[in-house]
C-alpha cells in the first residue's frame, strides 16, 4: 500500500514541475529565454540594417551595372555580336559582384538562411509560371555573368532609419528579436513612419530575418 502511495506520490510531483515548466517558458517567451538587452544586440543590429541595402539593391533594386544592348561602348567591343539571349546583359567588369558565389557570400553574411534562401529562388532558380519557368534575376556560365532585363525593381527610394528610435518589442526571446524603428525615404524625409525589423541568431550570430526596403 505504502508503494501505490509513493507512486501516486511521485506522478503528483512530476505533474506539477511539468505545468511548473510550462508557465516558466510562457513567461520566458516561449522557452526561448529572455530577450537580450538593446545595448548588446545595437551596433551588430545596425551592422546589418546598414549592410543590407547594398543587397537590397542586388535583388530587389537596379541590380549590377551591365553593358546595355545597342550602346556605343557595347556596339565597339563588339560584346552581344552574334549572341541571342536579348533578355539578358552582360555584368561590367567594374561591377562589384562578378559571380553568384560573390553575391552568395554577401547575402549571406546579412540575412537569415531562411530568408535568404527565398530571395534565391528568385535570383538565382527560377519560379515556376503557368508551367513555365520565370526568367531568373542571374545566371553565369565560365566566363561571364548575366543580369535579366525583365525584371523591374521594386525600389524606387532609399530607406534611412532613425536608429535612436530602436527599441525591442513582445515578443522577442533570446535567439529570436523584434525591433520597432522610425523609418523614412531620402526623397521624403519629413513621412516618418514606425516599422517592425526581426533578428534571429543562427550560426553563432544575428542575422536579419526580414527585409528592410
Amino acid at each position: 500500500m505504502k508503494k501505490k502511495k509513493n507512486k501516486k506520490s511521485k506522478i503528483i510531483t512530476v505533474l506539477s514541475l511539468l505545468v511548473l515548466f510550462s508557465v516558466l517558458c510562457v513567461s520566458l517567451s516561449s522557452c526561448g529565454g529572455k530577450a537580450p538587452e538593446l545595448e548588446s544586440v545595437y551596433d551588430r543590429f545596425v551592422y546589418l540594417i546598414e549592410e543590407s541595402k547594398e543587397i537590397n539593391q542586388l535583388f530587389f533594386g537596379v541590380g549590377e551595372p551591365t553593358y546595355k544592348r545597342d550602346s556605343n561602348i557595347s556596339d565597339k567591343k563588339m560584346i552581344y555580336q552574334g549572341l541571342g539571349q536579348s533578355q539578358y546583359e552582360y555584368f561590367m567588369e567594374n561591377s562589384k559582384f562578378l559571380t553568384v558565389d560573390m553575391m552568395k557570400t554577401a547575402a549571406e553574411k546579412v540575412y537569415s538562411d531562411e530568408y535568404i534562401a527565398s530571395v534565391y529562388e528568385t535570383a538565382f532558380d527560377g519560379v515556376s509560371l503557368d508551367g513555365g519557368v520565370a526568367y531568373v534575376r542571374y545566371y553565369e556560365d565560365a566566363d561571364w555573368i548575366y543580369q535579366s532585363t525583365y525584371v523591374t525593381p521594386l525600389i524606387e527610394n532609399e530607406r534611412l532609419y532613425d536608429y535612436s528610435s530602436m527599441e525591442i518589442v513582445k515578443p522577442s526571446n533570446a535567439s529570436y528579436v523584434n525591433v520597432q524603428i522610425d523609418s523614412y525615404t531620402l526623397n521624403d524625409p519629413e513621412n516618418v513612419s514606425t516599422i517592425t525589423l526581426s533578428f534571429i541568431y543562427e550560426n553563432g550570430n544575428w542575422y536579419l530575418d526580414t527585409p528592410t526596403y
